[in-house]
């Protein structure tokens, strides 16, 4: 959590904590915000530097391109 602590305050990333009954341990799962217009610019503007750094191959190769706006 702590890695997006100014994308949580700015409400660009959502954050639901689970408690299963049968595990010990709590489970974070977050999501970008579909209904905040930062996420899109931080969205457009991510995809526009992994390009730039690893290349279009090392790009598609290292980035999961799932659905960025479902709950992991």
């Amino acid at each position: 959590m702590s890695r997006f602590k100014i994308l949580i305050l700015l409400k660009v990333i959502e954050l639901r904590k689970i408690t299963p009954t049968h595990k010990m341990y709590m489970v974070e799962e977050w999501r970008l915000n579909p209904y905040n217009p930062l996420s899109y610019i931080i969205l457009t503007i991510t995809f526009f530097v992994g390009i730039i750094l690893f290349g279009v191959i090392g790009f598609w190769k290292e980035v999961d391109l799932n659905n960025p706006f479902k709950w992991r």
